[in-house]
C-alpha cells in the first residue's frame, strides 16, 4: 500500500516536470492577426423646402414705475394675442417665451471739488414679454408679421424655418453619404491594386442648414399698407460620414 503511494507520487511529479518543460506557444500565434484597412470620407445631403416655421415677437413697454410699465405691457400683449390668434390657422399655436420687468438706469455725475463723481440711478422700468409663434402655413408669415406689430409688438425674430419629417431626411442623407463612400473607395482601392472586404466602422457628423432671415420692423407711420414678402428657401441636410473599410487579403 505504501509503495503503490510512493509509485503515485512520483508519477505526479513527472507529470508536473512535464508540463514545467513543456514550451509556451509564441505570443504571435495567440493575438488574432489585425486586418488591412482603408478609410474614406464623404458627405451626402438631401435638400426640402420647410412645411414650419417658428416667429418670435416682444411686446415692449415703459413706465416710470414697475407696476406702470406692467399694465402697459399687459394691455399691449392683451391687443397682441386677440389680433394675433385671429390670423393663425387651426393648426398654429403662440405661447409665452418670457416675461421681465426690470429697472432702466441712467448715469448721474456730481462734481466733488476736483473729482467727478458718477452714480447710477434708476430712471424708469420696463417691461418686456415674449411670444412664440409656430405657423404651419407658410404663406401666413408676411400677413402674421404685420399683424403683430400693427397690435403691440414692437420686436421681430425670424422667420426660423424647420421640417416635420427632419429625422427621416437626416437619414437619407446618411444613406447617401455611405454609398457615396463605398464608390470612392472602390475607385481608390481598384486603382491601388486593392480590393475592398467590409465596412468595419462608420463615424458620422450631422449638420444642418436651417435658412433664416433677418429680423422683421414696424413700417413708418403714414407708410402705404403693403404686406410683408417672405421668401422661403430650402433646408439642406448634410451628413458626412468617417468609413473605415477591411481590405481582402
Amino acid at each position: 500500500m505504501a509503495m503503490k503511494r510512493f509509485l503515485g507520487g512520483l508519477i505526479l511529479a513527472a507529470g508536473l516536470g512535464m508540463a514545467l518543460l513543456s514550451p509556451a506557444p509564441p505570443a504571435a500565434a495567440a493575438e488574432a492577426v489585425k486586418p488591412s484597412t482603408f478609410e474614406v470620407e464623404a458627405e451626402g445631403q438631401v435638400v426640402a423646402k420647410p412645411d414650419k416655421a417658428v416667429m418670435n415677437f416682444s411686446v415692449v413697454t415703459d413706465g416710470a414705475q414697475a407696476q406702470e410699465a406692467a399694465q402697459a405691457n399687459a394691455r399691449e400683449a392683451e391687443k397682441f394675442l386677440a389680433a394675433v390668434k385671429k390670423a393663425l390657422g387651426p393648426e398654429d399655436k403662440v405661447q409665452t417665451l418670457d416675461y421681465r420687468v426690470f429697472p432702466l438706469f441712467r448715469t448721474k455725475e456730481q462734481v466733488r471739488g476736483k473729482e467727478k463723481l458718477r452714480t447710477d440711478e434708476i430712471a424708469g422700468y420696463r417691461a418686456f414679454h415674449r411670444f412664440k409663434v409656430e405657423l404651419q402655413d407658410l404663406g401666413k408669415i408676411g400677413a402674421v408679421s404685420d399683424t403683430a406689430l400693427k397690435n403691440g409688438a414692437s420686436q421681430v425674430q425670424g422667420p426660423f424655418f424647420s421640417h416635420s419629417q427632419e429625422e427621416d431626411l437626416q437619414r437619407q442623407a446618411a444613406v447617401k453619404a455611405l454609398e457615396r463612400a463605398r464608390k470612392l473607395a472602390e475607385v481608390l482601392a481598384a486603382k491601388a491594386g486593392l480590393k475592398l472586404s467590409r465596412v468595419l466602422k462608420i463615424r458620422t457628423s450631422h449638420t444642418l442648414r436651417p435658412r433664416e432671415f433677418a429680423a422683421l420692423k414696424a413700417a413708418p407711420a403714414g407708410a402705404p399698407e403693403v404686406e410683408t414678402p417672405i421668401e422661403v428657401g430650402d433646408l439642406t441636410f448634410q451628413t458626412r460620414l468617417v468609413v473605415t473599410f477591411e481590405l481582402a487579403p
